[in-house]
């Protein structure tokens, strides 16, 4: 049975609230992002693959998305305060193993266990805020939200960097490890409950399912250029795992993950845009940092500090978006951003091939600018399409394809650039001119994926435009 809502949070504590919800998003971007700038120390010191290495990622990243089908569930059942400082929690055990981590498959673990934190706060930051945000400020409170994760982003390469290069791989978990200890003891003196309890099961079948699932998808397209035949099976086996989980979900009456929200087409739409961006965009994270360490041949601290910049474009981008959404809607912003990022990805190809460093950063940051413009206004536009009743459920949904359309992106960037590194070093190639013709390699891919979402995105925003000037009262005439 449900419990009568507790009431909304004013004034100061409201604003202590908004506060620990955006630094709980700062922790949970950087704990994302921590290993993006490490994979070519990581398969360096353990003396593994590149594709080996970036399950430090793809393993985060399956995890998270298996929670975040559950947060949903969990915040009604438990409410936001429990949730937050299990989150917290578990950033702060997850840090410490990986400090105390020798070997990578204790490193391995360390990142699962981070990995709980991001699946728990992305969607369950995002319905909090949506329930504070004044009316008619969504879209900038969202942008605000996402701006906050972009500066995580910023500066976890340049941080990271810095410490991997001087005090070496263990030394990078001590960060979160501190911003953990702090936000828990604040987080128990701050925390307020906002919704009503509902006592309702966690259906542990559907929690199995979408772990497998996605685990077996990711885990095939990982290794297929490796192994094909193989890889295909798994792929295959995920696939049909991850739609019993979609058949469950509308079949039983508790479920976990609420698809109410895949009724609405403007959300669908919304979403399928956006893991095409997504699965482009995720390619500048990991594949630009592995191209100027392996290629360039900076420390990971050059590469951090080359990265900041581009990213902080991302943070400003976010919020200069959100505004004109809210005033003037998503054409042609959606367009626009998809279309710098496609352009921007051209010139990367070209100057990159030259060596031209300074000129691809630019290039780097460009990209940047068009990912802010896109992706929490789509965010916004989707989440608005839905009932407040079931912001919480599109939320989950949302940051679930997020970590799907990062996992895919990730594994079929990374593991085709290994594939590429392993094959061209056996036969006689030099490592750096390696991982030069393996960036190439799949720029051109994501390129291509990029044209397709511009094309999309086009058709979008216009459906959008010509809906909103139906939805638009025609001005009285006297």
């Amino acid at each position: 049975m449900a419990q009568t809502a507790p009431a909304i949070p004013t004034g100061r504590a409201m604003n202590i609230m908004v506060a620990l919800m955006l630094a709980s998003n700062l922790l949970a971007s950087f704990n994302q992002s921590l290993m993006n700038i490490a994979l070519d120390t990581v398969a360096t010191d353990f003396r593994i693959s590149l594709s080996v290495a970036n399950w430090l990622v793809l393993g985060f990243t399956i995890v998270a998305a298996t929670v975040i089908t559950m947060a949903a569930s969990l915040l009604k059942r438990y409410g936001i305060r429990k949730v937050m400082l299990f989150g917290y929690a578990a950033s702060l055990v997850g840090s410490l193993l990986g400090v105390l981590a020798f070997d990578f498959p204790m490193m391995l673990i360390a990142r699962l266990v981070q990995a709980l934190t991001v699946g728990l706060f992305f969607p369950v930051v995002t319905s909090v805020i949506l329930t504070l945000a004044p009316a008619g400020k969504s879209a900038t409170m969202l942008a605000l939200n996402s701006g906050v994760i972009g500066v995580g982003l910023a500066f976890a390469p340049l941080i990271a960097g810095a410490v991997l290069t001087y005090a070496g791989l263990r030394a990078l978990f001590f960060i979160p490890l501190i911003i953990s200890i702090a936000l828990l003891v604040l987080g128990f003196f701050f925390l307020h409950d906002i919704y009503a309890r509902e006592n309702k099961p966690v259906d542990v079948l559907s929690v199995g399912l979408s772990f497998v699932g996605l685990g077996a998808f990711i885990f095939g397209l990982n290794e297929v250029t490796h192994d094909m035949l193989p890889s295909l099976g798994f792929m295959i086996v995920g696939a049909l795992v991850v739609g019993l989980f979609v058949w469950r979900q509308f079949s039983i009456a508790d479920p976990l993950l609420n698809l109410a929200p895949l009724k609405h087409g403007r959300f669908v739409l919304g979403e399928l845009l956006m893991m095409l961006g997504y699965m482009g965009s995720i390619y500048m994270s990991l594949l630009v940092p592995l191209y100027l360490e392996g290629t360039a041949g900076y420390s990971a601290f050059i590469a951090g500090c080359l990265l900041c910049a581009p990213i902080l474009c991302y943070a400003v981008s976010c919020f200069i978006g959100g505004r004109i959404e809210d005033k003037h809607g998503v054409w042609p912003l959606i367009p626009l951003g998809f279309l710098l990022l496609l352009g921007s990805y051209v010139a990367v190809e070209f100057t990159s091939a030259r060596m031209l460093i300074v000129p691809m950063i630019a290039f780097v940051a460009t990209s940047y600018i068009g990912v802010g413009l896109v992706f929490p206004t789509l965010k916004a536009v989707d989440l608005d399409a839905l009932p407040k009743a079931i912001y919480a459920h599109g939320s989950s949904i949302h940051s679930t394809l997020v970590q799907i359309a990062g996992s895919i992106g990730s594994a079929l960037f990374v593991g085709i650039m290994s594939a590429d590194t392993d094959r061209l070093v056996a036969q006689g190639m030099s490592k750096p001119d390696a991982y030069a013709s393996g960036f190439s390699h799949t720029l051109l891919i994501s390129i291509g994926i990029l044209a397709v979402a511009f094309v999309a995105s086009v058709v979008f925003a216009r459906i959008m435009r010509h809906k909103k000037q139906a939805a638009t009262p025609a001005p009285s005439q006297s």
